[in-house]
């Protein structure tokens, strides 16, 4: 054993000393300013992080209100439309930053107002403090964020008075609840793929594609839409469901093929693979056809959106081509633009806007 630490001691000092080094004399590092710049680097992303996420979600509120009717009476909930956060809110690795950018203390701060809801009609501001709420003091501290959202998503309409603290004044505003989908959303700023998904419950967007889509308010609203018509029509479950048929059937392969534990683990978990992809691009397909109705319905001019699907085939050119799980970027096109044809039709005739489902 000894010998044996000897030798590796002996392989550690060849590699030491007979690696190549670099040759420059660099200028002396100095700790404590690459301390302070490491501060403002990640002051400057948490302002891209926090920049992101508000404008998603002022967009995403629009759109969680204004197709309310595209979900299922149980994927519905009463609530006025904002985002709130106290000093203990925001991802931890830049929840200092974010306490610094947003003037954030132990009271409920509104840092996000959804277009066309009940909140920015009834007048909220960014920054707005909240004091009271139906003349209560208004939830603070570390589980402030938490008591709030409970105070407010309910399964009917109902008036609440708010009194909140604005420029050192204090202002009152009585706002009433509308109807929503339940849904919610989350910007992930430690993922840096370029993607949404949605998980059934929630909508998540990564940093990356977030800054993209922001480049036109249209191109987030479309895949916010998107995701929302994921969650809308159960498509999550669905894709279980699939997955677990078809995990079924490779057990059932196993079997009958006299397979070992560890063939039949294969088999199983090549067939709830093959299950879970089983109309995924149907999936895709009818996710897209939901979210320009979604669109309509929350006054977007779905006209404009006819363009995306090109914008997106040059960001990410191997979308030009379909796959097992997403149609191509030039199938979108072409369906975008008679799902378009089909709605305006809708609109013209005065029909219910509502999307149109097959009887089986």
């Amino acid at each position: 054993m000894i010998k044996g630490k000897k030798i590796f001691s002996l392989i550690i000092l060849f590699i030491f000393f007979g690696c190549a080094q670099p040759q420059s004399t660099l200028p002396i590092y100095n700790e404590q300013l690459s301390s302070e710049e490491q501060k403002i680097q990640s002051q400057l992303f948490a302002e891209s992080w926090l920049d992101a996420y508000v404008d998603l979600s002022e967009i995403g509120y629009r759109i969680l209100f204004g197709a309310a009717d595209l979900c299922l009476i149980e994927d519905q909930i009463y609530d006025i439309g904002i985002d709130v956060a106290t000093k203990y809110s925001g991802p931890e690795n830049i929840r200092e930053e974010i306490e610094i950018i947003l003037d954030l203390d132990e009271n409920l701060s509104v840092v996000a107002v959804g277009q066309n809801t009940p909140a920015s009609e009834a007048g909220f501001l960014r920054g707005d403090k909240i004091i009271k709420i139906d003349n209560e003091t208004a939830p603070f501290g570390e589980s402030a964020t938490a008591e709030f959202y409970k105070l407010m998503k309910h399964d009917y309409a109902r008036a609440y008075d708010f009194v909140v603290k604005r420029e050192g004044q204090e202002i009152p505003i009585n706002i009433k609840t509308s109807k929503r989908c339940r849904f919610n959303h989350t910007v992930d700023f430690d993922n840096n793929t370029f993607n949404a998904f949605a998980d059934g419950d929630n909508m998540y967007f990564t940093l990356r594609i977030t800054k993209w889509l922001l480049q036109t308010e249209l191109g987030a609203a479309i895949v916010y839409a998107h995701e929302l018509g994921h969650n809308a029509n159960r498509h999550i479950d669905d894709k279980k469901t699939n997955a677990t048929v078809g995990m079924s059937v490779g057990l059932l392969a196993g079997i009958l093929l006299g397979g070992d534990y560890g063939q039949t683990q294969d088999l199983m978990d090549m067939g709830g693979q093959i299950g879970a992809n089983q109309y995924s691009v149907a999936y895709e397909n009818e996710a897209d056809y939901l979210s320009l109705y979604a669109l309509a319905l929350s006054g977007y001019n779905i006209e404009d959106a006819i363009s995306f699907w090109r914008k997106f085939a040059v960001e990410v050119p191997n979308s030009i081509y379909s796959s097992t799980t997403h149609p191509s970027t030039s199938e979108r096109f072409i369906r975008m633009e008679a799902a378009i044809q089909e709605i305006q039709k809708k609109i013209i005739n005065g029909d219910i806007l509502l999307p149109t489902y097959s009887d089986e």
